[in-house]
């Protein structure tokens, strides 16, 4: 019972930090989080597999110097997934520097967007 409490627990502060972050990410001179977003909708609405590697290779160089925070696409997707837009369908090990070989997910998009 304890571990179902803390599991609750951890995945309402994940959401916690995941929306603080948007909110960072959403200033009005911004564009990183709604580019993102745009790119993110584009890859759904093709119905095939995509990474967050996808999504950041799709960003132009301006863009992706507004990232405030290496976080944002994370949340974005993180965010995405909890609403069940996207699903996880897959893994890979990223080939990125920063990421160190992590375990990543293989997305893809549950329902259309209009």
């Amino acid at each position: 019972m304890a571990d179902v409490d803390q599991l609750a627990l951890a995945f309402a502060d994940r959401r916690a930090g995941q929306r603080a972050n948007l909110a960072a990410a959403s200033a009005a001179h911004k564009r990183y989080r709604e580019t993102v977003e745009t790119v993110l909708a584009d890859l759904v609405r093709q119905r095939r597999p995509f990474t967050a590697d996808d999504v950041r290779n799709a960003l132009p160089d301006e863009i992706t110097a507004e990232a405030h925070s290496p976080n944002v696409l994370p949340s974005v997707l993180g965010t995405w997934a909890a609403r069940r837009v996207i699903v996880p369908c897959g893994e890979y090990r990223s080939r990125r520097r920063s990421r160190r070989a992590s375990r990543n997910r293989i997305w893809i998009g549950r329902n259309p967007i209009e």
